[in-house]
């Protein structure tokens, strides 16, 4: 009997190892990470958009996430981002992103974000008398 319960409890001990691993290179770990780096932009308004993870690449403590972003109030507008990410500890952090494609505003919330910053235009050149 106790051979047994050595036995169960060194599996239990495994596959708990094993979930934290799995579960820190998953799509739901990267979507929480992608979500805490929003939450301290003042300007995402989170509660207009939904965050949908199309596909993430995991290298080591390294990942790349292809996000779209889809209007909740207008579901045909939407814009995709790829965020590269890093593993700190037991959690990821974002490290840069940049726009993918799609029509709509920055779901970073700041002008040296995801969406390029428009150049200002010359004024014509007039011709000299």
């Amino acid at each position: 009997m106790r051979l047994v319960l050595a036995c169960v409890a060194g599996l239990a001990l495994v596959l708990s190892g094993c979930s934290k691993l799995g579960g820190s290179q998953s799509k739901a770990a990267i979507q929480a990470a992608i979500e805490r780096h929003l939450q301290q932009r003042p300007k995402v308004m989170l509660n207009n958009m939904t965050l949908e993870v199309q596909d993430v690449k995991f290298s080591g403590d390294k990942a790349e996430a292809e996000v779209k972003f889809r209007s909740k109030q207008a579901p045909s507008l939407a814009v995709e981002v790829r965020y590269g990410l890093r593993k700190v500890g037991d959690q990821w952090e974002v490290e840069s992103s940049s726009p993918s494609s799609g029509t709509g505003g920055n779901p970073n919330g700041d002008a040296g974000g995801a969406a390029p910053t428009p150049r200002p235009t010359e004024p014509a050149l007039q011709p000299s008398h």
